[in-house]
């Protein structure tokens, strides 16, 4: 009897340890929904997509999002995200464009899709695996679509839907929106969207907001991210709105600054300014502790970014700061602007030394070479003009490009300059002679007019080119022209790119609603 109560007591232990043990994994996988589905050669993701649709479980314990990326799955005890049902990808995009109508089958094993390139998707809820059948392909459903009969798969699936409403809404800024009620199956809870971000739950006559998903919102101006050189903080910026200070490893806000709106209403109407231009120009110092912020009016705001106040305001330029960069060891910024003029500030001081150059005109684009001791300078133009940080006079002019300059960066020896110019074009050119070592032109296939959109050198000296078609990243190697990987994973047209200071970490931005920080760790050091 003793050995009996004894092995019970065993059995007893290891079952609540395996209980305790699988809900403390299945809880730290729910709290970092960032991991969750990632696309191959991502490390995390911020934000998940737009929501189209939500729906509940036949038994009521789950509740699903259908979002512009996949199917988020929650747990309807505290709403904490289970898993990430993704789309898959292809090299001409996703495979299931939009979902349109979403279902549970009455045993709640699986979800159903239909999306309106004419696809029926098939998940599996526990193992995140789907299938994908056209719907010429033998595919039915009942009158009363609550059996879908696919007959290449020789399987029937009996489908339940749960009661949901839906009403048109006017929104002054994003125009009509469609509002999603969705209920449980005990009809105790109820889901709403209240527009494609946010969710509001309500439960009993308790009311709950879901945040579904970081905001990152679409503006009529654009937006662009920033990241910082240790890859750990993420700058988002909107034309008009607040700078968003993000942690990238809790995807949590940190801050907004708010300090440096301008008003460029009056300048919108004026012709010279295309809509991607307005947004005022950032850059993170060395050590990631501050931030740099300059805008139309001319200044530059410097923040402390651990506690989101202003730390001081440098005043000295009149035009548009279009460019800011920092020293390799952060005592120095520089700033061009559209006034014609580069100013090299004393960032403990606030003094400034001005860099004068025959020729030049208004300043696209500054930036440090990597031991400090050179500043180059782009201009509208194409022309290029390398200063001497020490005495501020221009010690050469680089001359090829026929169109502005949106990207100079120096090589990790300091003897090559690379360019990025809106001609189409990347330039790669040695510093001691002048003369250009290499030229890469935009893809044929590219059609988007911003064609190269970063460049980065890695450690072994080989020049790395990003641009992208649609919704696919497109890596180069500007020394050998060869292309040498396409990074897929965003279900719509990206946005804007960041490359952290180490270049190990890209940035991407979707108008699918996400950011997806890629690894470039692995394809730096290859050669081709």
């Amino acid at each position: 009897m003793r050995t009996i109560n004894r092995y019970l007591r065993f059995i007893l232990c290891i079952t609540l340890l395996s209980a305790i043990s699988t809900t403390f994994m299945l809880r730290c996988f729910a709290n970092n929904y960032t991991q969750m589905s990632l696309p191959n050669g991502a490390k995390t993701r911020l934000g998940k997509g737009h929501i189209t649709d939500i729906l509940y479980s036949p038994d009521g314990k789950l509740f699903a999002v259908v979002s512009s990326i996949g199917i988020w799955l929650y747990d309807t005890k505290d709403y904490q995200e289970l898993n990430l049902l993704p789309i898959t990808f292809t090299r001409v995009g996703p495979m299931a464009h939009r979902i349109t109508n979403t279902t549970f089958s009455i045993d709640g094993k699986t979800i159903v899709s239909e999306t309106e390139n004419k696809l029926i998707l098939m998940w599996n809820v526990s193992s995140v695996e789907h299938k994908m059948i056209s719907m010429h392909n033998n595919v039915s459903y009942s009158n009363d679509r609550q059996t879908l009969t696919i007959d290449s798969e020789k399987a029937t699936i009996e489908l339940w839907h749960g009661k949901k409403e839906r009403i048109e809404k006017q929104d002054k800024q994003y125009g009509d929106i469609d509002i999603i009620t969705a209920y449980s199956p005990d009809g105790r809870t109820s889901a709403t969207t209240e527009d494609e971000y946010n969710i509001r739950i309500n439960n009993t006559g308790k009311q709950n907001l879901l945040k579904f998903h970081i905001e990152f919102r679409e503006f009529n101006y654009g937006q662009n991210i920033h990241l910082s050189h240790d890859a750990k903080t993420l700058a988002i910026l909107y034309h008009d709105s607040p700078i968003q200070l993000w942690d990238v490893n809790t995807a949590q806000l940190k801050k907004t600054l708010t300090g440096h709106i301008v008003k460029h209403s009056h300048i919108a109407v004026n012709t010279r300014y295309q809509p991607s231009s307005l947004l005022d120009s950032i850059a993170f110092s060395p050590d990631a502790k501050i931030l740099a912020n300059g805008s139309l009016e001319g200044k530059i705001r410097l923040w402390n970014i651990d506690s989101g106040k202003l730390i001081k305001t440098l005043r000295g330029q009149f035009g548009f700061i279009k460019s800011l960069s920092y020293s390799p060891d952060g005592k120095l910024l520089a700033s061009g602007s559209e006034d014609g003029s580069i100013l090299v500030w004393n960032t403990e001081t606030g003094e400034n030394k001005p860099f004068i150059a025959e020729g030049m005109s208004a300043i696209s684009c500054v930036s440090f070479s990597r031991d400090g001791s050179m500043l180059a300078g782009g201009c509208p133009n194409g022309d290029i003009f390398l200063f001497d940080v020490a005495t501020g006079h221009a010690i050469k002019t680089f001359k090829g490009h026929i169109a502005e300059i949106n990207q100079l960066i120096f090589s990790p020896d300091n003897h090559k300059l690379a360019s990025v110019g809106w001609d189409g074009s990347i330039r790669l050119w040695n510093i001691d002679t002048g003369e250009v070592v290499k030229t890469l032109s935009v893809p044929i296939s590219v059609h988007s007019r911003e064609y190269w959109r970063k460049i980065f050198f890695t450690d072994d000296e080989n020049l790395l080119a990003i641009n992208s078609e649609f919704d696919n990243i497109h890596i180069w190697n500007v020394n050998t022209g060869q292309y040498k990987q396409m990074l897929m994973g965003h279900a719509a047209h990206l946005r804007s790119f960041s490359i952290s200071g180490d270049g190990q970490t890209l940035a991407s931005y979707s108008a699918d609603g996400t950011i997806l920080l890629w690894d470039l760790s692995e394809i730096s050091n290859e050669t081709n």
